[in-house]
Formats: C-alpha cells, structure tokens, sequence
C-alpha cells in the first residue's frame, strides 16, 4: 500500500497530525511542569517539546500511511480533525483562566481609597500624599539623604507595585506584590491616583505635573529600595524598570533651582573648593549647571531671570544634602 502514501487524504493526515502532535507536546511539556523556573528558557523549552510532538506526529501519521487503507486513513483524519479541535479549545480556555488571573493581579491587595489630587500645593516642591489625606502627619525622624530619586512610569502602567522582603536570585514576576498604587487618567490628560496604600508618603506627589518621587535608599539588579513614608522613613521595594532612576547629579541638573539650607554659614565661590575666593554677587536664584562630586557650578540670576554671575556651591557633605531644591519655577 505504498501507493497510499502520496494520496491527498494521506498528504491531510500529515498536516493534522503534525499540527495536533504539537498540541499534545506543549500539554504534555504543561504537565511536567517542563519550563517552570527556566525564566527565559522556559518558553523555548516547552515550545521544543511542541515541536518534537509534531515529528513524533509526522512518523506515526507516514508509518499508517503506508500500512493502512484509504478508509481507515481518512477514519484518522475525523479523529486528528477532533482532536486539534478539543485541544484548541483547551489551550483557549487555559489562556482566558490565566488573563483572569492577571487581571486579579492588576487589583492591589489592599485597596484603599484616595482623595483627589487636584488641590496639591502649587508650590515648587509638592507636598507629601499626606497632606491630601486629612490633617498633616510630622515628621518622626530625620530624612534620609538616599542615592538619588526615583519616579514611576505613569503612562506605560496603571498600577505601581510595592514589595516585602526579597529572595535573592528570583526576579520580580516570582515576588508577591505587598500593596500598589493604581491611576486613572483624567479626561483630558494626566494621570489621578485611584487607589493607595494607608502608609504612602512620597518625597514629592503633582500629579498635575506628573511628578512622583521616591527617595532611592538601595540598588539592586532588578530591585530599587525606596522610601515609601518620609515621616518615618519607611521603605519598599519596586520593580527597578518600572519608572526612572535619578542618582542625584542627575535629578538635582533637572531642578529649577535651588537654594541654601543655611545662607547665613553657606557661599558661593569661584571655584570648587572652600579656600577659593567668595562670589559677592547679589542674587535671588541658583540654577544647577554641573556637578562635579560634592560641588555643585550655578548659575546666579537676579530677580528677573537675568544671568548675573556663577559659582561653585557645596550640595552636599558624606551625610546630608546641603541644599534645598524646587522641582518648578
């Protein structure tokens, strides 16, 4: 019956039992459990077992070919027909299980509801969340001067997730989220919170601005450490690629302007160092130019913008910053 190898009807038991072999492999590869902890690889390993299904298919569907008769071939591509149709539908309903899933994810664990965020401050440096939540809450301890800032991608995720203690070596997708902020976005752009954690109180909160910030106190390869209440120094992991990393020469260059803590002790000078001569121009704002390790060149403006000299200040010392900074003119 070698004859029958080359039929039509034999040509479509190839094709269907290629295709429901395949089926079969990647089920088979579900069922072990075949690319679990693999990250990267697992995708590839489950869909190397689809593929070695699909030759396994191709062998049986040529041995049957040549020792079967046309009536029990085409019995066969019924069943193959059948069965590429269950397994479709398996494989559709284990996808829309797991977009449920995802989905339950997206909601924080414990949602709570926030207050609008349209009447924050319209000073330069936003107030803490707190502020916006009822009466003021002080600050208990001293800041923490940290590594820099870092700031969520509000347009590429509705929600920011925080985490708990790490295990080390596993990425974020194997961490349990302890709390998250959701946004919605406004009718006519930017971006509200909806939902946020009772403890939240980030260094700077605008949301008319997009602006959110949160003190960098630890880097990791797929973790940044951030400080999630300023009143108590409370920290948080995130997601590192979920936002932007500013190490403080960085974010300090995109400030407005920014200004002594202490003018009375604090000066300008010609060079970055103390012992160089003092700038004794008068002035009313600095505006970041460079940086260079714990000096800071600025430019001196005078009460109409206008550039009326520059000099080296210091911005910070081995413990705290040394300046005060405007985030808007």
């Amino acid at each position: 019956m070698a004859h029958q190898a080359v039929k039509p009807y034999s040509f479509l038991m190839y094709i269907l039992a290629i295709i429901a072999f395949f089926f079969l492999g990647l089920m088979y590869a579900g069922m072990i459990d075949a690319g679990k902890g693999q990250m990267l690889a697992g995708g590839a390993i489950v869909f190397g077992y689809g593929v070695l299904g699909a030759f396994i298919g191709l062998i049986l569907s040529l041995i049957l070919a040549l020792k079967s008769s046309r009536s029990v071939i085409l019995k066969l591509n019924i069943v193959l027909a059948l069965v590429i149709i269950a397994l479709f539908a398996y494989f559709r309903m284990k996808y829309q299980q797991r977009q449920e899933e995802k989905l339950k994810h997206e909601l924080p664990k414990k949602e709570q509801p926030t207050k609008p965020t349209s009447h924050i401050s319209d000073v330069g440096i936003s107030q803490p969340i707190a502020m916006h939540f009822g009466s003021p809450r002080a600050r208990q301890v001293e800041p923490i001067m940290g590594l820099g800032m870092f700031t969520p991608n509000l347009h590429s995720n509705k929600s920011f997730y925080f985490y708990g203690d790490l295990t080390l070596g596993k990425s974020v997708q194997e961490h349990t989220p302890i709390d998250s902020i959701t946004f919605r976005q406004r009718e006519y752009g930017g971006f509200d919170i909806a939902t946020a954690p009772p403890w939240l109180v980030p260094d700077h909160l605008k949301l008319d601005y997009d602006m959110l910030y949160f003190k960098i106190t630890s880097v990791g390869h797929d973790f940044i450490e951030v400080v999630v209440n300023i009143t108590n120094n409370q920290t948080a992991y995130v997601d590192r690629y979920a936002g932007t990393l500013s190490y403080w020469p960085d974010f300090l260059l995109q400030v407005n302007s920014v200004e002594f803590i202490d003018p009375t002790t604090q000066k300008v000078y010609e060079r970055s160092f103390k012992k160089s001569g003092v700038v004794t121009t008068t002035f009313s704002v600095m505006k970041p130019k460079k940086i260079a390790h714990h000096w800071m060149l600025v430019e001196l403006l005078n009460d109409n913008f206008e550039i009326v000299g520059k000099g080296w200040i210091q911005w910070k010392n081995e413990e705290k910053l040394l300046i005060r900074y405007s985030l808007l003119s």
